[in-house]
């Protein structure tokens, strides 16, 4: 009896460890969601459609002609679709508007917000598209 409740205990320990990271992956606290850094004029160096999630890569240069190069990290691939996403939505070379929840950290990395075409058109973060940072993708689903 006594070797059968060490085995739980040690069964349950090692499940709760194992549900520590996936937590810890979806943490949005590294990035400050008060209002996003808008990058206008930003050229666009690649686009990773991985999972889980894409990446946005962009030059951008600031008031005083310095240039930055900025990651920014989207929602999921299959969420990113949902909302008009595609591998091709930004090619290298792009200019474009990028809005981006900046890292608290000072560095150019952030959360992805969204992106305005010299055309008018906006493509929008699925988890934290909306202006106020919250889900763009609501009215999606009945």
């Amino acid at each position: 009896m006594k070797t059968k409740i060490v085995m739980m205990l040690a069964l349950s320990a090692g499940l709760a460890a194992m549900g520590g990271p996936s937590f810890a992956h979806h943490s949005a606290s590294a990035f400050d969601f008060t209002a996003p850094v808008v990058l206008e004029g930003a050229v666009v160096t690649e686009f990773l459609w991985i999972n889980p999630h894409p990446l946005i890569k962009a030059d951008y240069a600031d008031e005083q002609g310095e240039v930055r190069s900025w990651t920014m990290e989207m929602g999921s691939t299959v969420s990113a679709q949902l909302v008009g996403w595609t591998r091709t939505a930004l090619l290298p070379g792009d200019v474009v508007t990028l809005y981006v929840w900046p890292a608290k950290s000072g560095q150019p990395v952030g959360r992805f917000n969204k992106v305005e075409f010299d055309d008018g058109t906006v493509l929008r973060d699925s988890q934290r598209g909306a202006d106020d940072g919250g889900r763009a993708d609501t009215g999606l689903r009945n």
